[in-house]
């Protein structure tokens, strides 16, 4: 049955049933027939060719999606439209270099270092607006290395770090601010924010995902893990994003659902913003295993530096499963799963969790550590010169989910 749906799309299968000329009256009845029911036996087979393979099954009150290897619509490579780009260097007073961003509905944008207390506004054509943030540890100020991040909220502009929040209009003008206990990574409302917490403990360190109230200080833990997150040998200690363990985690304001993936393995846990499990994903996964030459790759600083070369012996035979994770509009949800050395394809998942895509960039354009929107995704790029640029593509072949 194999073989007959595999032809069912060739170019060589229907047309038998489209030639041959003039018919006798006879045999037009009859061939007629034939043709329709070709046409019918043609939709069957596309049909069953998109079928999802997979199972859905409740196990203690939870949804667990168990997925084929094979999304339902196929393979994509995006047909993209770089439609701006920033260079924050053109402008002689910004000197950021750990560049971040973060854009607003009506299309403006902040470039912010994460380590440095620099802001600064761009409209949506990429006109440069004037500064944000400023150092120091007054009112609407941030010192370096706190963690700073920037985020659009009730149409004001709200800066973050370890130690505060602090609220500025549209104008950037300052508004106010408030003491935080953490650095929020994501924010989900005017009110609550998600972050990581950790916590030392004797079977190791304790990572937590949890949602924070700002008003009451009450805490829901959505996921929790201990593990040995760092790699060590003696004295020596790194860590590495495709190996070692890490927790990913994004929010879909759209569903108001939590995605947590511990990256060992390739399950997706869905949460509600009460803490409950509501859903589990899964796919079929192929583990990567490295040689030498494949961690040389990953670790090119220890293949260089003698007194490193130790934690070439010490890193995993083994990559971990998912890279990050990511919302999409309307729903989706994409897994970055580890294909080989530094190198990854996107998983999108509809929101009843089935595999819809597998989703890839064309040459020359990266997906690494991407942010989507309705139109499709920002991206900071490298230039010949080592400096990073901030730019924004379209995402042309893929209507049902992204809109430009």
């Amino acid at each position: 049955m194999g073989n007959f749906l595999d032809s069912c799309t060739s170019d060589l299968w229907c047309p038998v049933f489209l030639k041959g000329g003039k018919m006798k009256n006879k045999t037009k009845s009859v061939s007629i027939i034939i043709f329709f029911s070709a046409l019918m036996m043609l939709a069957s087979c596309q049909q069953q060719k998109a079928e999802w393979k997979g199972t859905i099954e409740e196990v203690d009150g939870v949804t667990v999606v168990k997925n084929p290897e094979s999304p339902i619509k196929g393979i994509i490579i995006l047909e993209v439209e770089k439609t701006l780009e920033i260079n924050p260097y053109d402008h002689h007073d910004i000197g950021i270099r750990n560049l971040s961003s973060a854009k607003d509905k009506d299309g403006e944008v902040i470039l912010y270092d994460l380590n440095k207390p620099e802001a600064y506004r761009f409209s949506s054509k990429g006109e440069y607006i004037g500064s944000l943030i400023r150092e120091g540890q007054g009112p609407g100020e941030f010192q370096p290395f706190h963690g700073l991040r920037i985020f659009f909220m009730n149409n004001q502009i709200w800066a973050t770090s370890v130690m505060k929040l602090a609220k500025f209009n549209k104008r950037g003008e300052f508004l106010e601010e408030q003491k935080l206990d953490e650095s929020p990574d994501i924010l989900v409302d005017e009110s609550r924010y998600i972050t990581l917490k950790r916590r030392r403990s004797e079977e190791g360190q304790s990572r937590r995902v949890t949602l924070v109230n700002m008003a009451t200080k009450e805490d829901i833990v959505f996921f929790e893990a201990i593990r040995e997150w760092l790699i060590r040998k003696g004295t020596g200690i790194f860590s590495d994003s495709w190996a070692t363990p890490s927790i990913r985690y994004a929010y879909c304001p759209v569903s108001n659902k939590v995605f947590i993936s511990l990256n060992e393995e390739y399950k997706i846990y869905v949460y509600d913003l009460e803490g409950k499990l509501i859903q589990i994903i899964e796919r079929l996964y192929k583990y990567v295993k490295v040689n030498l030459e494949d961690k040389k790759k990953l670790l090119p600083w220890a293949a260089k530096e003698e007194s490193w070369k130790w934690a070439l012996s010490a890193y995993p035979d083994t990559l971990a499963a998912v890279r990050d994770l990511a919302v999409l509009p309307k729903g989706y949800l994409a897994v970055f799963r580890i294909v080989g050395p530094k190198k990854f394809e996107i998983d999108v998942y509809g929101p009843d969790g089935k595999l819809v895509y597998i989703m890839n960039a064309p040459d020359g354009v990266s997906l690494e550590g991407v942010k989507f929107y309705s139109f499709g995704f920002t991206i900071k790029e490298t230039k010949e010169d080592g400096l990073e640029v901030y730019a924004e593509y379209e995402i042309k072949n893929l209507p049902d989910i992204f809109e430009n």
